[in-house]
């Protein structure tokens, strides 16, 4: 089983290696999910795969990104490079960096990213069938749904086993996107999540008893599960951390490689002293829930976001200006404490306020008032670690012989534990000395200078027959054995790199949608707003897929929309869900069928999965992208367009230009997002159970359907709490999408269809009026400064996002 660890930098790519990674994941200075780390520039990423490839590790880069069409030029010529190195795996997030791939980079394995949210066997197969080598699965999976994917799809499957974690499934969160222009998507995140919010109620009435950071998750901690990952079959375990510090990098890898060894010698390890080298590198509380499905407030480290330190012990005797707490931990390192306060937050003091007394006591000189009983911790200041190659540890152990005979070239020979071997003869012939013979033991010492190298000295065997040996003869007969043995190891480590898959999905077949004039198309959920829609003209509908009040759509609802629909002539497309877990697939997958044995004009699916379905069981019902599947890129759209899809939706991330670019590239219709309330995050945690409840999710006692919640941030806005019937929170924008001013400038982009989207929206005439009366000509669209005083946004259409 591997062990993945992350290189934001050339230094922290030496101490990953120094502390015995199996691989390392980097970034490149374009493209990168982590913009704001090192990353290398192309030179170093080329010394960066040939250090690694000494060491026998493997070099991922990560260009798990959205891209845009202006940007194609750059990635072209990026993946042209890419291809050159020799890598070992790329990893991508959009479809068309895939495509593009496939064909500039032949030579390079493709791994689907996180971003990608395969989060069931169905989206793991369909990777496989685009020729993808490695899926990285959702973190929310549970380990026997992994295990289940592993087992059946044949594919290499990787799992975060450490580091932070986001509260959103990756590739599906908008939230540092609407709310100030930084996308997730493009590797610029500033951490919404990580901000403290108030949980109110339809009144304003906070709900909050403990904590205001209630988004913001504790880390994942696996280092006590690796036995279950080996069971499971796992091919990868990934630590997070790309913006962490060398030592962080270090520690951590160290901790993990003593873990994976003894769990692979099937030995039983104690954890705790390797979990204690953790929590001084950082620190915020660790929690491996997801990989047993227990999902709740236990998870949030909803007091503070940031490093706590090590655990100290509870405060206690709190008198006057001071507290005191008893501990038995190390301290000697502590640059002060932390502590829980009486206002749901953290306080620290530096170690000059802190006193230490008998007993293992300490009092502390407090400005916030602690929580009696509440949490203390040591803030511990990390040991340097040296990246100098004099200093690192994990050297390869290197075995030499020279040989000195008068009248014979010199021979040194060199190996290594892997059989790989070299052998130098020098051009020049060795001479008896007349006095000064130089000592073997000087031989040793000047053959044996490989400070600057990733060799270390394990053995010498030297015979002179009486010959004076000069030293920079020596020197250089050292630095050529040395460079003929690494590229040796080059060679043998890429002679296993595998080939990049074969793609082997075959394009669906279905009959293409009809050539429309541009239209709105009205999304819901409910039969009442069908039939209003119709009253008012609408002709296309967008009906089911998740509900925002926690209920499903039942099969006989959606009969009953299609018919209403047919019955004027109108066209029905079924929406399916925006994820599906492998504990849910079955069941979802049984609804597939039941839907598609209705005959709607098309379906629209928001998860990749769904095309290997439609693939195995011959559905002709056209099947359209949905807003889920990324599509930044006229790439993305021909992409898709080669999997048989009739249509799609584009990002909601895309400006008008980008769509632009978009349409004129496919040949298919596409639709925009013109009107509503945008998805910012889905996940499986749910804030309203965390802040009311307080219990796991298997045990709810489902607030959501008593009342309307909503997060409430620093600047007063409320952004409504949703769920459906998989139990997953929605949080969506706390304004109203509305493109009316500007629907004709979003017509001549060449869009047809302008998507309303009243799942959360209850006053929906108006606005379809609207929409409809200004797409027909029969009146005049709204000016920008008639809706100053309303709650709406124009969304990325102009200002685009970073």
């Amino acid at each position: 089983m591997e062990l993945l660890a992350p290189a934001g930098s050339p230094e922290h790519l030496r101490a990953a290696l120094d502390a015995g990674a199996d691989a390392v994941y980097l970034g490149g200075k374009l493209f990168s999910a982590r913009r704001f780390a090192g990353n290398f520039s192309n030179e170093e990423l080329k010394e960066a795969v040939r250090e690694a490839h000494l060491h026998g590790a493997c070099v991922y880069v990560t260009l798990n990104t959205l891209i845009g069409d202006v940007e194609m030029k750059d990635l072209r010529d990026y993946l042209s490079f890419l291809d050159t190195i020799k890598l070992d795996g790329l990893l991508v997030q959009d479809l068309g960096v895939a495509a593009l791939a496939r064909r500039l980079a032949p030579s390079i394995p493709l791994h689907a990213s996180t971003q990608m949210t395969i989060s069931n066997l169905d989206g793991a197969l369909f990777m496989k069938s685009l020729g993808f080598q490695r899926v990285v699965l959702s973190r929310e999976l549970s380990l026997p749904e992994i295990k289940n994917i592993v087992e059946k799809s044949g594919v290499e499957i990787e799992v975060f086993v450490h580091g932070a974690l986001c509260v959103c499934y990756s590739g599906q969160c908008l939230m540092s996107s609407f709310m100030g222009g930084r996308s997730g998507n493009r590797g610029a995140c500033a951490q919404p999540c990580r901000m403290p919010y108030h949980l109110v109620d339809e009144k304003g009435q906070a709900l909050n008893h403990r904590g205001n950071y209630i988004l913001s998750l504790k880390d994942m901690l696996g280092m006590e599960r690796i036995s279950d990952f080996l069971s499971a079959g796992v091919s990868s375990l990934k630590v997070e951390g790309r913006m962490k510090s060398v030592e962080y990098v270090y520690n951590t890898v160290s901790a993990y490689r003593r873990a994976i060894d003894e769990a692979e010698r099937g030995r039983k390890t104690d954890t705790a002293p390797l979990v204690n080298i953790l929590k001084e590198e950082f620190n915020r509380g660790y929690a491996s829930s997801y990989l047993d499905d227990h999902i709740g407030s236990h998870m949030m480290t909803a007091l503070a976001p940031g490093n706590h330190g090590v655990d100290a012990g509870k405060a206690e005797s709190i008198k006057g200006s001071f507290f005191s707490f008893r501990s038995g931990g190390d301290f000697s390192r502590a640059v002060g404490v932390s502590y829980e306060t009486n206002h749901q937050t953290m306080a620290f003091v530096p170690m000059k306020d802190v006193r230490q007394e008998r007993d293992g006591r300490f009092s502390v000189r407090f400005t916030e008032r602690p929580r009696d009983g509440g949490q203390m911790y040591f803030v511990v200041e990390g040991e340097k670690h040296s990246t100098a190659m004099k200093d690192v540890k994990g050297k390869i152990p290197l075995s030499l012989s020279f040989k000195a005979v008068p009248g014979e070239p010199l021979v040194l020979t060199a190996w290594d534990q892997e059989d790989h071997k070299v052998s130098l003869s020098s051009d020049y012939i060795a001479e008896k000395a007349n006095s000064r013979v130089t000592a073997e033991e000087d031989i040793e010492k000047q053959l044996g200078r490989l400070g600057n190298t990733w060799f270390t000295l394990k053995e010498a065997f030297i015979r002179n027959k009486g010959c004076m040996v000069p030293k920079s003869l020596l020197n250089h007969m050292r630095q050529e054995a040395v460079e003929q043995l690494s590229v040796l190891r080059e060679k043998d480590h890429e002679r296993d790199i595998p080939k990049q898959g074969k793609v082997t999905f075959s394009p669906l077949i279905s009959a293409p949608l009809p050539e429309e004039k541009p239209h709105a198309v009205l999304r819901t959920v409910s039969l009442d707003q069908v039939e209003e829609g119709l009253a008012l003209g609408v002709s296309h509908f967008i009906f089911g897929g998740e509900t925002y009040d926690h209920s499903s759509v039942r099969v006989e609802e959606y009969k009953k929309a299609l018919s209403l629909v047919k019955e004027k002539g109108g066209i029905m497309i079924f929406a399916l869900p925006r994820v599906v877990r492998e504990k849910n697939r079955e069941k979802e997958d049984r609804m597939l069928t039941r839907l598609a044995a209705l005959s709607p004009d098309a379906m629209m699916a928001e998860y990749s999965g769904v095309l290997k379905v439609w693939q195995e069981e011959g559905w002709t019902i056209p099947l359209l992208a949905g807003t889920s599947f990324n599509l930044f890129n006229g790439e993305a759209v021909k992409e898709i367009e080669g999997f048989g899809m009739k249509g799609a939706m584009v990002s909601e991330e895309a400006t008008m230009p980008q769509i632009r670019d978009m349409v004129k590239m496919a040949s298919i219709p596409l639709a925009a997002l013109v009107y509503g309330r945008t998805e910012m995050m889905v996940s499986e945690y749910c804030v309203i159970n965390s802040v009311m409840g307080d219990k796991d999710k298997n045990h709810c006692p489902q607030y959501c359907r008593k009342g309307s919640y909503f997060l409430e941030d620093g600047k007063g806005g409320r952004f409504p709490v949703k769920t459906d019937e998989w139990c997953h929170m929605h949080i969506l924008n706390s304004h109203v999408l509305d493109m009316a001013p500007y629907l004709n400038e979003l017509k001549r982009t060449g869009l047809t269809g302008f998507v309303l989207d009243m799942r959360a929206e209850k006053d929906q005439a108006p606005v379809i009026s609207e929409y409809m009366d200004i797409l027909g000509g029969v009146r005049q669209a709204p000016s920008p400064s008639s809706q100053k005083e309303k709650e709406f946004t124009r969304g990325h259409f102009f200002r685009g996002v970073l």
